[in-house]
């Protein structure tokens, strides 16, 4: 077979770049770099002292990490980022160093998975990973921070592309900590929010509100998404919700919101979806091949999917639009 130069490389060329620069800050975050550049900046020739490195490599992994936005370097000194220190430095207690570890276990572990069909992890009942975190034997902050990692964008998005006019009070179903709500509350002073989740998540809800000031524009309500009703309330919303669960337990959940939604009110939902002809958007499927690594029932739907639930959930009219970075918001309206 002769070469053929019309054949553009660059797209596998860049596939590789990427996966070099994901190990290169993996291996930044095992050696603790980003906490011993906390609150200081060393030279090249301390970092290597400090971590036992040898000099052939150091340079050129300091520097690539330059490159990639996960260091400073002014006059020849190293330091953090706000986004290094932020998320990947393990005193931060906005890490998340250990969920992205775990990424890279079960990437690495693929290969079985395709073979197996099974998830990699075997996934506790509903609920039990909240049952963990009040018993101690998770770190809830990490938990949420992980959480709010992958919702930074579209939390953001939410609270500024969505028409918030016509809404009063709205619940933010399944929202954690309240992060997503307070987005909302804070760039629409209008509008009243409700977090409703278990009640394990309470202790983290009260310190994120304390963090971010919105204590008596958010409040929250204890409750099973999947055994109790949801408030009542102008507008609902399940943030990166419709990834998760089976399909009937998603449908569950919209049905749950159309109840709760007053006549003219609106679900809302916000996450990754795969576009119908399953040809482009390549985060989300990435997410849904992420997801299915760890659950038997989680996936990214399509979007042809995600409107059919709203339509037997009793939503009479649906509409879908980008939000943020990969992610689509799909839109139930409740007949007045």
């Amino acid at each position: 077979m002769s070469f053929d130069d019309s054949i553009d490389a660059g797209p596998i060329l860049g596939l590789s770049h990427q996966y070099f620069a994901y190990t290169t800050a993996l291996a930044a975050v095992e050696l603790r770099l980003f906490d011993l550049l906390a609150g200081r900046t060393l030279s090249e020739a301390e970092i290597r002292a400090e971590l036992g490195l040898h000099p052939r490599l150091t340079a050129d992994f300091l520097d690539s990490l330059v490159a990639v936005g996960l260091l400073t370097r002014e006059t020849g000194d190293y330091g953090n980022t706000r986004l290094s220190d932020h998320y990947l430095r393990e005193q931060s207690p906005t890490n998340v160093i250990r969920y992205v570890k775990g990424a890279q276990f079960r990437w690495q572990n693929l290969l079985q998975a395709l073979r197996s069909g099974e998830p990699l992890v075997t996934m506790k009942p509903a609920g039990a990973t909240m049952d963990n975190l009040r018993q101690g034997k998770d770190d809830w902050r990490k938990f949420f921070a992980w959480a709010d990692y992958l919702a930074s964008a579209r939390n953001v998005a939410l609270a500024r592309q969505v028409d918030w006019s016509g809404v009063v009070d709205f619940v933010d179903a399944g929202g954690g900590n309240g992060t997503a709500a307070a987005h909302v509350v804070r760039d629409n002073p209008h509008v009243r929010a409700t977090v409703f989740d278990l009640p394990n998540a309470k202790p983290a809800f009260e310190e994120q509100m304390a963090r971010l000031g919105t204590q008596g524009k958010v409040s929250f309500q204890t409750g099973d998404l999947f055994a109790d009703p949801l408030p009542r309330a102008d507008a609902v919303l399940f943030g990166g919700m419709l990834i998760d669960w089976s399909e009937e337990q998603r449908l569950a959940m919209l049905r749950s919101a159309y109840e709760a939604l007053r006549p003219g009110g609106v679900v809302l939902a916000a996450n990754h979806m795969l576009d119908d002809a399953r040809s482009s958007n390549v985060a989300s499927f990435m997410v849904s091949l992420n997801i299915m690594l760890v659950s038997k029932d989680g996936r990214v739907p399509l979007m042809e999917d995600c409107r059919s639930w709203l339509l037997q959930a009793g939503f009479a009219r649906v509409e879908i639009r980008p939000l943020a970075q990969g992610e689509s918001l799909i839109v139930g309206h409740k007949d007045k």
